[in-house]
């Protein structure tokens, strides 16, 4: 395997960074994700390279790279970022780099260098060009620890070229189910007939919340909460109570599931309020799929109000179980797709 052509793609995000690992079949060998906040540094970024560079020392390598990083803010500019990142591509990734366009094309560096603006924020534009190749699904919603996007089928790519245009259209929506903080979904909520005003800082985030509803299994997930501690029943109940201005010996069990139940309710409103806006879009029935580490909420939310689902795995994906080495691989979509339509592009 190590003389094979081995893909990697790359889904470098401003929080995280995930990668699939396909050989010369597009069948996955291997997929990685870690948490790198950009902002703070991006040596991790440059060890996680070498890390996987380093499992295969011989192999024909061909990197394929989708970015949404560049809008980090130690960065001056969306364009300085994209050179800055391209620039510690090429430093530290050997074989040859492929760069994921908004025009769909793949560029080298000398492309991308000069025109960095068609970098921004394009891992959004493969499940994009995924969605046309589903009879029934039109409607995938990508759920991840920070944002939510909402991507149909017949969508215009001109008029969501970028984050503003994309919040405005409400085709992004920045409510995550990992980073989110509590202060950003809600001014209060109530308990006992009384409100309970949530404290402005970011003592708690929407982690808190599904792992205290059990709808986000955090033990196969390396994140942490916002005092950098894992996400547990007890780190989460800590800091849920410390947005309110209790403390962890705070005896009513029940005040912070009351509290996480309507947290997550507004959360699925804000869903289902995009969801209704790209309806009036949508011709034809809507039939609804999910990817990220919050899929199963859009599942849960087409349940309760009777909206078709279609799971994605059914669809006819290049993925074979057996290589997945228990690795939640719709939580990895977009690394995976950056390969898949490169194979489709070039008859690979």
């Amino acid at each position: 395997m190590m003389n094979d052509k081995i893909y990697f793609g790359w889904d470098i995000g401003g929080a995280n960074t995930k990668l699939a690992i396909c050989n010369s079949k597009c069948e996955v060998i291997e997929f990685y994700f870690e948490v790198i906040p950009i902002w703070k540094s991006t040596k991790p970024l440059e060890d996680f390279f070498h890390f996987v560079l380093n499992k295969f020392p011989s192999a024909n390598c061909l990197h394929l790279i989708t970015f949404t990083a560049e809008s980090c803010d130690n960065f001056s500019s969306r364009s300085a970022g994209i050179n800055y990142l391209i620039n510690l591509c090429e430093k530290n990734l050997s074989g040859k780099i492929k760069y994921y366009s908004n025009s769909n094309l793949y560029i080298d560096f000398y492309q991308a260098d000069k025109f960095p603006e068609q970098l921004y924020s394009t891992n959004w534009m493969l499940t994009l060009n995924y969605i046309k190749r589903l009879n029934n699904i039109n409607l995938i919603i990508d759920i991840g620890s920070t944002t939510t996007d909402f991507i149909y089928k017949g969508m215009n790519l001109g008029t969501n070229i970028d984050d503003f245009s994309r919040l405005k259209n409400k085709t992004l929506l920045y409510q995550g189910v990992v980073r989110t903080p509590l202060a950003m979904l809600a001014d209060k909520v109530s308990y006992n007939n009384q409100d309970l005003p949530i404290i402005k800082e970011v003592y708690a985030t929407t982690g808190d919340v599904f792992c205290i509803l059990d709808d986000i299994d955090f033990s196969k997930l390396p994140y942490v909460g916002s005092d950098n501690l894992p996400f547990s029943k007890d780190n989460s109940n800590r800091r849920i109570l410390r947005s309110f201005g209790l403390d962890e010996n705070y005896e009513d069990r029940s005040l912070v599931i009351s509290i996480s139940k309507q947290l997550k309710q507004i959360i699925l409103d804000n869903i289902l309020g995009y969801i209704s806006h790209i309806c009036k879009t949508i011709k034809s029935d809507l039939v609804i799929s999910s990817i990220g580490e919050g899929r199963k909420l859009i599942q849960e939310v087409c349940y309760e109000k009777k909206i078709k689902y279609e799971d994605l795995m059914k669809s006819n994906l290049m993925i074979d179980g057996e290589h997945l080495n228990n690795v939640d691989q719709l939580s990895h979509f977009t690394s995976f797709l950056v390969i898949l339509n490169y194979f489709e592009k070039n008859n690979e």
